[in-house]
């Protein structure tokens, strides 16, 4: 062999290293992904350190909830806005108190003072949201978006129930009408869940724990779930039931609240109706097998159904539109009655799909009615799924239903 190519043989693994190019070790992927490690280089020459000047410390930002200041440390008389607010809630002037009230809770103030002003303002909230859906709100008072006005109200009362737990007189009441917030939104699942809170979070001496026992049964079951629905009644009959202060409330439970709910589960009954007032459910509630029905008992004489109007207007063309079958039952012979049936649905502009005409109001004895307006939710096969007044029917029940 010559000894140039010898050379050759000799050098050229030392000139592959160098240049990147020897084989890989078998190692798989995920080794070959590692990185290797630098090298570590020598410590650098001690030098002497100068010490870092002091900081300034920065005080916490303040709480602010929906733009108000929470923490306010501003100077003034809260307590003379607080009653200048609750003055102007009480006449409908709700963007004044919003205001006034507002301006107070950005104020110094006690604990005791600052929980009653800012459960004042969720309560002006909650008004003017309530208000709006009924569509009483004074002149000059506009609300574009109730349920973001609920929204607002129900932040501001959970606030006031966590940061003043200790003032019992005002946490207690906020705890119990973020509830009540939620249930006017038509959300059962929160309803309940602040309900519970108001019931279980609070000494037994807090005068909102029965009320609230009371509402967490109606969420249950405007959730569906007829069984805990049962079962919170029942443990408000033990709890409160021969206490005099409660007695109204029991007598509702016992007579009204369980009754309802054994119809759940059961197939709906027929509708008595001698004729209906746009003639498209001639073959009653089996030609709408397969769709859910919202049932509606009304009487044009009722002052509760005239105030649930603009929410069943609503409601109607939403869950219609969604795929829900809304049927407006009325005795069109009822003594009481201030209108035809016809003049009344047209003149409310209620958008119902049909309703029937039940003379002499056979359909109320079995569906239980006992108040009014009163609603029942019939699924796709036919059989009841909640049925109470129509304040209490939420929106949880048929949006569980019409995904199905």
């Amino acid at each position: 062999m010559k000894l140039q190519t010898l050379l050759q043989i000799i050098c050229l693994p030392a000139f592959l290293a160098l240049a990147g190019c020897t084989e890989e070790t078998a190692t798989g992927p995920a080794e070959a992904l590692k990185e290797t490690a630098p090298e570590t280089p020598a410590p650098p020459a001690p030098r002497e350190e100068t010490p870092p000047a002091p900081r300034e410390e920065t005080p916490p930002a303040p709480a602010v909830s929906h733009g108000y200041d929470l923490d306010g440390q501003e100077e003034g008389d809260p307590a003379t806005d607080l009653k200048e607010g609750q003055s102007l809630q009480k006449q409908g002037r709700y963007s004044k108190a919003l205001s006034v009230l507002g301006q107070a809770v950005g104020m110094k103030a006690p604990n005791s003072l600052r929980a009653e002003i800012l459960l004042e303002l969720a309560e002006t909230y909650f008004r003017r949201a309530k208000d709006a859906q009924e569509e009483s709100l004074d002149p000059g008072e506009v609300v574009e978006d109730i349920d973001s006005n609920l929204e607002i109200s129900a932040t501001l009362f959970k606030e006031v129930a966590s940061r003043y737990k200790d003032e019992l007189d005002f946490s207690s009441q906020a705890a119990y009408m973020a509830g009540s917030c939620y249930l006017l939104l038509g959300d059962h699942r929160r309803g309940l869940a602040a309900y519970k809170s108001a019931y279980e979070d609070f000494p037994r001496t807090s005068k909102y724990r029965p009320r609230a026992l009371e509402r967490a049964g109606i969420c249950n079951a405007g959730i569906g779930d007829h069984v805990q629905a049962r079962a919170f009644f029942s443990k408000y009959l033990r709890d409160f039931g021969n206490d005099p202060k409660y007695t109204s409330s029991a007598k509702k439970i016992r007579t009204r609240y369980l009754r309802e709910l054994e119809m759940v589960g059961r197939p709906a009954p027929p509708i008595n109706a001698s004729s209906w007032l746009n003639g498209l459910v001639e073959g009653g509630l089996e030609s709408l097998r397969g769709e859910v029905i919202v049932l509606t008992f009304f009487s044009t004489w009722c002052n509760h159904c005239k105030s649930e109007l603009p929410r069943m207007r609503r409601d109607v063309e939403e869950w219609s539109d969604k795929g829900a079958i809304f049927i407006g039952i009325a005795n069109p012979k009822d003594p009481k009655g201030t209108s035809t049936v016809e003049v009344f649905v047209n003149t409310n502009k209620v958008p119902f799909f049909d309703v029937a005409l039940d003379e002499g109001g056979h359909s109320w004895y079995s569906y239980r009615v006992g108040g009014l307006p009163a609603a029942v939710i019939i699924d796709q096969r036919g059989i009841v799924r909640w049925r109470g007044h129509y304040t209490f029917m939420g929106q949880t029940l048929l949006e569980d239903l019409l995904s199905q």
